[in-house]
């Protein structure tokens, strides 16, 4: 299960991407409908550097890896990660400290980015948000999964469906190569190499 942490985070989320329209924090908050896409993009280093530390979590007793999703300041569907600690004692789980949660919001106002969902990586199901996922999400938040076992990366929106949370996958495209200049959160090199950016984690 998820922590209040979590939901914080998503309420952090919802609070940042809302522009127009409702800005309570229910579930019956909505993002600007300018915001919405369907469909979106993330770098050849990005999806790389998710499955290594998706991998490396698995095998250190089936943690998950996770954080926020950000559209750089420029971008419109174009989105990258920011690394968070994993604060859950359990396996098969994740919990972001209020810490984290604060640095994530100081790091993306910062950079003019705005936060639109959440990601975290499953050791052994597939790329698909279950129950508890659904549960903290707030409506038309983005979810990023990528599963170990299949190796696939899936993106997810939340939606109501008759006053219930549902997801509706959402296509999501890899870029081999970056078609514009150097973005201002750049991927982040593997633990024990050089800081970056957008990796908040403790090493």
């Amino acid at each position: 299960m998820r922590s209040s942490a979590l939901l914080a985070l998503i309420l952090c989320i919802l609070t940042s991407a809302c522009q127009t329209g409702q800005t309570s924090r229910g579930p019956g908050t909505t993002l600007a409908p300018g915001w919405l896409r369907s469909s979106y993009y993330l770098s050849q280093q990005e999806s790389t550097l998710l499955r290594d530390e998706a991998r490396s979590a698995q095998q250190d007793g089936n943690r998950e890896v996770c954080g926020a999703l950000v559209l750089p300041a420029g971008e419109t569907d174009a989105f990258q990660l920011i690394f968070a600690d994993n604060e859950s004692v359990d396996a098969h789980s994740f919990e972001l400290s209020l810490e984290s949660l604060k640095r994530i919001r100081e790091l993306a106002r910062a950079q003019q980015a705005d936060l639109v969902g959440s990601f975290h990586s499953h050791p052994t199901s597939d790329a698909a948000p279950g129950r508890g996922d659904l549960a903290t999400a707030g409506v038309n938040s983005l979810i990023l999964i990528h599963s170990v076992p299949t190796g696939q990366t899936r993106l997810w929106r939340v939606v109501l469906r008759g006053g219930e949370k549902k997801a509706r996958e959402v296509q999501l495209t890899v870029l081999k190569r970056r078609t514009r200049g150097p973005s201002p959160l750049a991927p982040s090199p593997r633990r024990g190499s050089s800081p970056s950016s957008h990796d908040l984690r403790s090493r």
